[in-house]
Formats: structure tokens, C-alpha cells, sequence
């Protein structure tokens, strides 16, 4: 008669590779968010030149860039005093980067310029990659 001998795994080669599924699945997850990152910061860069199209739409209505970026959605003091109709240029969720943050916007020599920014996913100064700052200017 024939024996039949079936060996399983023994405990250390379970561990092993238990070990190794688990370092490919942390190697596999940081590329996969880190992508993530980047394609955030990219759809950052678009919202942003939406903006700037916005911005020089105003520009060309009202003959100078508004003093704040609200202005863009609600209209200035000077055109909601007047008998112009304003349309809304943006709407208010627009004025927020992709991770929430309001956009940096000064308006320089009397609104002949302005400067746009984002602080990137960490809002914060600096950075690289996704955390790194954005400015649009005209």
C-alpha cells in the first residue's frame, strides 16, 4: 500500500508570507495616493486658470480686476450701486483650491493687476510636489 503524505505550511512560511503581502500592499497604496496627490494639484492648476479667465472677464466688463475675489461671484460695491445687471462670474465654492482652502488673491495698482495663489495640499508656504505654491498672474 501507498502512503500518502501531505505536508502543509509550517507557521514560519505562513509568516513570510503574510510579511511579504503586506509590504507589496504598502508599497502598491503609497504610489496609488501619491497619484492622487498629483492629480489633485493638476485639477488645482485648471480651477485656477478658470479663475484667471473669470478675472479678465471682470476686467473687461468693469475696466479694472475687483478688489477681492468675491466680487466675482456677488459683484463690487460700485456695480451694485449702479443700474448694471451683474452676472455672476464664478460661483462660491470656485474660490476654494481642490483641498478647500480659499485662494490667496491681492489686487495691485488699483486693480490694473492682481496675483492669485494657492498654498498646495498643505497650506502652508513652500513645499514640492502637490504641497507646493501656485500663483496665476494676468
Amino acid at each position: 500500500m501507498k502512503t500518502l503524505n501531505h505536508r502543509g505550511l509550517t507557521l514560519v512560511e505562513l509568516l513570510v508570507v503574510i510579511v511579504l503581502i503586506g509590504l507589496i500592499a504598502v508599497v502598491v497604496s503609497k504610489n496609488v495616493i501619491q497619484q492622487g496627490d498629483i492629480a489633485k494639484a493638476e485639477l488645482n492648476v485648471v480651477r485656477m486658470n478658470k479663475l484667471k479667465n473669470a478675472l479678465g472677464q471682470y476686467r473687461l466688463k468693469y475696466n479694472s480686476y475687483p478688489s477681492r475675489l468675491e466680487e466675482l461671484v456677488k459683484g463690487g460695491a460700485d456695480v451694485r450701486n449702479s443700474d448694471q445687471i451683474f452676472m455672476p462670474l464664478a460661483e462660491e465654492e470656485e474660490l476654494k483650491d481642490v483641498w478647500g482652502a480659499p485662494y490667496v488673491y491681492k489686487s495691485d495698482n488699483d486693480g490694473r493687476t492682481y496675483g492669485l495663489k494657492s498654498l498646495g495640499s498643505d497650506g502652508t508656504e513652500g513645499g514640492d510636489g502637490p504641497k507646493q505654491d501656485v500663483t496665476v498672474r494676468p
